[in-house]
């Protein structure tokens, strides 16, 4: 007899994050992300990031008109 297919061992922490959000008695917002999410959040708040750096570099070089 085969071997079943393996399962994640009960009580297994899932990896991600997970907030909680209460307003009043009435509204509950809850939002999940997994880690590759989280990942990808972070790298595109670093490329706002670092694209606003480099206009602010280049409008104080006095590219601009004025």
């Amino acid at each position: 007899m085969a071997d079943p297919l393996p399962t994640q061992p009960p009580g297994a922490a899932p990896s991600g994050a997970h907030a909680t959000l209460r307003v009043g008695d009435t509204v509950a917002l809850e939002a999940r992300i997994t880690t590759g999410g989280l990942v990808a959040v972070a790298a595109i708040v670093s490329a706002a990031l670092l694209g606003s750096a480099v206009i602010v570099r280049a409008a104080r070089r006095g590219g601009g008109v004025g």
